[in-house]
């Protein structure tokens, strides 16, 4: 499903995010990218989200070598994959249902079947009842989940999160890393940046470590989780 061999990523001459990184993820898996801040985390995401590209090394995803896509492709690469972020991104001025059905419409869909579809996500996530409200109307984790459902709703082969429980309560992050795991469960590669080491602990799902830009260890369920 990803591939990386080699890969960094520098920002200028001494600014290296990124250092000689290698891993590969197999197509269904779920796992944890953890480290400090800055030790890469966002970089590898925003990587295979082609939000930007690596200065060395070949990246693949789904077999296909995404190192240097041209700017003309990278849209409908973009289709099979759901991105969420930490700080939510929703639209404010338009309602719950409204930013998850555009997902759907700007790739394509009739305004019918992305609002069925939308209602259909928004019960999956557990509030079915907020179609009709606006992002400022619901709490932190509320609007997580409508992103979460936004990333899923177009039944993407891969889901990236960017520290997607780093404002929430323990409970709450518990009850959303549960909804990953179902999204999982049904097939989608899932790869999520995360410092929350006890929150990773408990999902017992195989864990990349980084420092500095490198790729240090790489954990399975069994073994015990890096503690820095």
């Amino acid at each position: 499903m990803i591939s990386f061999k080699r890969v960094s990523k520098s920002y200028g001459k001494d600014n290296k995010a990124l250092k000689d990184v290698s891993f590969d993820v197999e197509a269904g898996e779920m796992l944890f990218l953890t480290g400090h801040s800055g030790a890469g985390k966002t970089t590898i995401l925003r990587l295979l989200m082609l939000m930007q590209y690596a200065s060395y090394g070949q990246i693949r995803v789904n077999s296909m070598d995404i190192s240097s896509l041209p700017s003309s492709r990278v849209p409908a690469y973009r289709k099979k994959i759901g991105m969420i972020f930490q700080d939510h991104r929703l639209l404010n001025n338009k309602t719950v249902l409204e930013n998850i059905a555009l997902s759907l419409q700007i790739r394509g869909y009739s305004d019918s079947v992305s609002f069925k579809n939308a209602r259909a996500a928004l019960s999956q996530v557990g509030i079915a009842e907020k179609a009709n409200f606006y992002p400022l109307e619901l709490s932190s984790g509320q609007q997580q989940r409508v992103g979460i459902a936004r990333a899923f709703v177009s039944k993407p082969d891969l889901i990236l999160a960017d520290e997607p429980t780093g404002n929430l309560d323990p409970d709450l992050s518990l009850e959303l890393m549960q909804i990953f795991e179902n999204l999982n469960k049904q097939g989608i590669t899932i790869v999520i940046a995360s410092h929350d080491l006890f929150l990773i602990k408990r999902l017992q799902k195989r864990v990349l470590v980084l420092e500095k830009g490198e790729l240090i260890d790489d954990f399975s369920p069994q073994k015990n989780i890096y503690t820095p």
